[in-house]
C-alpha cells in the first residue's frame, strides 16, 4: 500500500532500495509468524475436536480470516529484493490480488460473526442455520472486490510493495511527482474496500455498543425479579451466551487495527 511521504509525495523513488526491502522484509516476517499461529490454532481446534460445535466454528472462522491475511502479508517477501526497473509483474499482481482478497474475507468473517451476536443478544434469535449463507457471502464478495481492479490493470508497485496503484503506468514514478498523478488508485482503494470498511465497522461498532447496552439493562432489570421466574427458559441461553460473549472481543480488536491505515489515508 502507498505510504505518505514527505511533500505529499506517494512515489516510489521516495524510498531506497535498502528501505523496500527492510519494510518488506518487516511485513512479510511479521506476516509468517502470525500464519504460523493461525495454523497452529487450528490445528488444535481440529484436534480437540472444537469444530463440531458452531460457537467454536465462528471462531474458527475468524482465525482462518486471520490466516488468510497474514498468508498475505507473508507473500510481499515474494518481492524482497525486487528489481523495480525489470518489474516481475506476475509476483506483484498475485500479492496484491491476494492482500486485497485476503483483507475482505477478514472483514466479511468480522462482520457476520457481530451480526450474529447482536441478533442473539438483543433478539434472542440464533441465525447458525444460516452457516453456509456465512461462509458463501464471505467468500464471493472478497472475491468480486479482489477481481476488480484486474479491468483497468490497478494492481501495481505501491509504495515498497504491491497493491491498488494508478491506473497511470508509473512504475518507475519520477521524484517529483506528485499525489495527484496516483488520485485513481487511491480512489480505487476507497470504493474498494476503505470505504466500506469504514462504514461496515462503523455499524459493528454501534451494534457492539446497543449490546452492551442491552446486556446491562437485562442484568439490572433481572434483579428486581423472583429466582423462579428467571429460572424458567433462561439456562439455556445464558450457557449460550457464556459462549458467544467472548467472541465479540474479535471485531473489537480487528476495528482497532484498522484505524491505522485507514488515518494514513485520511
Amino acid at each position: 500500500m502507498p505510504l505518505k511521504l514527505g511533500n505529499d509525495s506517494y512515489c516510489n523513488a521516495t524510498f531506497s532500495a535498502k528501505q523496500k526491502n527492510d519494510l518488506l522484509l518487516g511485513v512479510g516476517v511479521t506476516g509468517t509468524c502470525s500464519a504460523l499461529c493461525c495454523i497452529n490454532a487450528l490445528a488444535m481446534v481440529v484436534y480437540l475436536r472444537l469444530y463440531k460445535l458452531f460457537v467454536y466454528r465462528l471462531a474458527m472462522y475468524q482465525v482462518m480470516g486471520s490466516l488468510l491475511q497474514a498468508s498475505a502479508m507473508a507473500s510481499v517477501l515474494l518481492l524482497w529484493d525486487f528489481d523495480y526497473d525489470n518489474a516481475r509483474g506476475n509476483n506483484c499482481t498475485f500479492s496484491a490480488f491476494i492482500l486485497q482478497f485476503g483483507m475482505w474475507v477478514k472483514l466479511m468473517f468480522t462482520i457476520q460473526l457481530t451480526f450474529h451476536l447482536f441478533c442473539y443478544v438483543v433478539f434472542f434469535k440464533n441465525f447458525k442455520h444460516l452457516e453456509k449463507l456465512y461462509i458463501t457471502l464471505s467468500v464471493a464478495i472478497p472475491l468480486l472486490m479482489a477481481c476488480i481492479p484486474f479491468i483497468c490493470g490497478y494492481y501495481r508497485i505501491a509504495g515498497a510493495w504491491c497493491y491498488i496503484s494508478s491506473r497511470e503506468d508509473k512504475v518507475n514514478c519520477e521524484v517529483n511527482c506528485t499525489a495527484e498523478d496516483l488520485t485513481p488508485g487511491i480512489i480505487e482503494q476507497f470504493v474498494l474496500y476503505y470505504g466500506p470498511a469504514t462504514f461496515l465497522l462503523a455499524l459493528n461498532v454501534l451494534a457492539i455498543f446497543i449490546m452492551i447496552v442491552v446486556l446491562l439493562y437485562r442484568a439490572h432489570k433481572y434483579r428486581s425479579f423472583d429466582r423462579e421466574s428467571l429460572l424458567a427458559g433462561r439456562d439455556q441461553r445464558k450457557e449460550i451466551l457464556k459462549q458467544l460473549l467472548p467472541l465479540i472481543v474479535y471485531p473489537i480488536i480487528y476495528f482497532t487495527f484498522l484505524l491505522f491505515p485507514l488515518a494514513n489515508r485520511i
